[in-house]
């Protein structure tokens, strides 16, 4: 028994000795056979004996390049949504077609006890412009003026505001005026609405709370309801004149100017009178100018609190004086003519010309450069001031 059991054991150790020296043959011979086989392959085989740091340069700049190229070529450009209507004062997109449309432009008052105003936040353009005594008084337009709601208070007019409504071929809305106001009505066949001097059923009516708080004068109320059913009262034209020109000549839809080479104005002010001065300061989150005013209280809407804000502002110097022998102190505006101005966007200021031929006919602005004059989709307010002013115009007033 023993002796058959060292047989087996003999035989066990024989074969494992046999299997070791086959494996150790298997692996020398792939030892030998692996360099021929690497030698034999594409050139582009890394070399698996290379340090790291040498096959790294070789590898990743060119696959690197490569993605980088092909994102700059799949890469979408932005599309630039139109919109069906646009609004013909703003450039901007509107829910109903107003192109043909006739806008309404409202006297509105701008004394401090008549503030604030109601309705001024839905207005798409506002001039400013001086009346007697260094008050202001603010010519509000509306492309979709029945869609208004309440809006006031309404206060008179002066002959001068006419021409400036006249620029857009407006319907002229008013609370009584100077004398050379309705000799200008009267003579140039102004289609207006008078809450003084005319009949017009419920078109206009008194706020009882402002009568009470801010006086009788500054109470005549009325609202883009009222001012279409005004309107179709006395039969006016609602669509604009054949050929008219807007004085509104907006960018492409889409764009915005480039003016990184102009003058910077980042806090824009207006000294209109000892009484009245404006304060533009642009906000670049909104891209837009808040506006201020009577030492630096913001100019809101006494409805909903919100301030005025505006894309655009045009600074237009005009001849101004005392109309000698007038009992009430009032001034003439030379808004005929040519003159010099400004135009105020996304914190830049540039020179402009400002030229009115008659007038009924509407302003013209072109560049320094005489051509005609691009400006960004948005609300604009346009300060008509007197050339003596501009002196004292401050493009970035210091808040310190």
């Amino acid at each position: 028994m023993r002796k058959n059991t060292n047989k087996n054991t003999f035989g066990k150790m024989t074969a494992k000795v046999i299997f070791a020296v086959m494996g150790a043959a298997i692996m020398l011979s792939a030892a030998l056979i692996s360099p021929v086989m690497l030698s034999g392959c594409s050139e582009n085989t890394p070399d698996t004996s290379a340090p790291e740091t040498t096959a790294a340069p070789v590898t990743t700049a060119p696959v690197t390049e490569a993605v980088s190229d092909t994102a700059a070529e799949t890469e979408p450009e932005p599309e630039i949504v139109i919109p069906d209507f646009i609004n013909p004062l703003t450039g901007l997109a509107a829910d109903k077609d107003l192109s043909a449309s006739r806008p309404a432009a409202i006297m509105i008052n701008n004394i401090k006890v008549s503030c604030p105003q109601i309705g001024v936040r839905n207005i798409d353009v506002m001039y400013e412009c001086l009346a007697e005594g260094g008050i202001t008084r603010l010519l509000c337009l509306a492309s979709d003026y029945a869609a208004l709601g309440e809006v006031g208070s309404v206060r008179s007019a002066r002959d001068y505001f006419i021409d400036l409504a006249q620029n857009h071929d407006a319907l002229f809305v008013h609370a009584g005026g100077s004398p050379y106001a309705y000799t200008s009505i009267d003579e140039r066949d102004i289609d207006n609405l008078d809450g003084v001097n005319m009949y017009l059923p419920d078109v206009f009516y008194r706020d009882q709370d402002r009568r009470k708080n801010m006086g009788y004068e500054n109470s005549l109320m009325t609202s883009g309801e009222k001012i279409a059913e005004g309107v179709a009262f006395r039969k006016y034209r609602t669509t604009l004149r054949d050929n008219f020109d807007s004085p509104l000549d907006f960018v492409d839809f889409g764009t915005t100017l480039d003016l990184s080479s102009a003058e910077d104005a980042l806090h824009v002010y207006l000294p209109f009178s000892y009484y009245e001065n404006a304060d533009m300061i642009y906000d670049p989150s909104t891209g837009l100018y808040d506006r201020y005013q009577f030492d630096g209280e913001p100019h809101i809407d006494g409805e909903t609190g919100e301030q005025l804000r505006f894309a655009n502002i045009f600074v237009l110097f005009c001849d101004t004086a005392a109309i000698p022998g007038d009992d009430k102190d009032r001034i003439r505006v030379g808004t005929v003519g040519s003159g010099d101005g400004y135009y105020i966007t996304g914190g830049k200021a540039i020179r402009v010309r400002w030229e009115k031929d008659d007038n009924d006919s509407p302003v013209k602005f072109t560049d320094e450069n005489g051509e005609s004059l691009k400006i960004n989709r948005g609300k604009t307010y346009i300060a008509v001031m007197s050339m003596s002013a501009e002196k004292n115009i401050l493009l970035n007033k210091s808040d310190s």
